[in-house]
């Protein structure tokens, strides 16, 4: 969980280059698989860590790293989440990031966690559940993930080859979110990760 907090933030330093997002990509992922391999996040069983090699990604793609207009609500209103289990997941309305992904226009909900305001470490998460085409295909069927940090300025840089699964992607020992149906993005965003993970492969 902690590297996932740490490493998955896509709100960034606008004006790198592709190849700065590439090798940044890059190092998420390893440090991603690298919490599963060493089973410090308790998803995988010791077993299944034996034979786990890396977890399974798109290609980077530089066109899926976007600039967003973040639009801010100024209420707290609660949104309450079905999940994986029975479960119901409740949430703040923080605001919407617009932005054209693929020459689609596209806006997603961001969430930040009442759970959570208390936390001194994670206090200031937002978290961005969304679905694509991608969907029960190349991707994860309940969609995937991506986390913020507040405050969030009018612009911000979303790289969607930095998502991530939920925990219930690979164990349904987990009670995970599933997005709502507001953040689908009509079109098939393949970049990011995958569903199920690698054997015994290089990264």
């Amino acid at each position: 969980m902690k590297i996932i907090f740490s490493l998955v933030l896509l709100v960034f330093s606008i004006g790198l280059s592709a190849q700065d997002y590439e090798q940044e990509s890059l190092d998420y992922r390893k440090n991603l698989s690298a919490e599963y391999k060493s089973g410090e996040n308790n998803v995988l069983t010791a077993k299944e860590r034996k034979t786990f090699g890396y977890l399974n990604f798109y290609d980077f793609d530089p066109e899926f790293v976007v600039e967003a207009r973040f639009e801010k609500i100024n209420n707290t209103e609660e949104v309450k989440l079905a999940t994986s289990t029975s479960r119901v997941a409740s949430y703040v309305k923080y605001g919407y990031l617009h932005f054209t992904l693929k020459g689609k226009k596209c806006k997603l909900l961001v969430l930040s966690s009442p759970s959570l305001k208390d936390d001194p470490e994670y206090y200031n998460y937002l978290s961005v559940f969304f679905t694509d085409k991608t969907n029960d295909k190349g991707s994860y069927v309940v969609g995937r993930y991506m986390e913020l940090r507040s405050p969030l300025g009018e612009k911000v840089v979303l790289n969607f080859n930095n998502t991530f699964n939920p925990y219930c992607a690979y164990s349904n020992r987990f009670s995970c979110p599933i997005p709502s149906a507001e953040n689908y993005l009509p079109l098939e965003v393949t970049a990011g990760v995958k569903k199920g993970f690698k054997s015994f492969r290089r990264f």
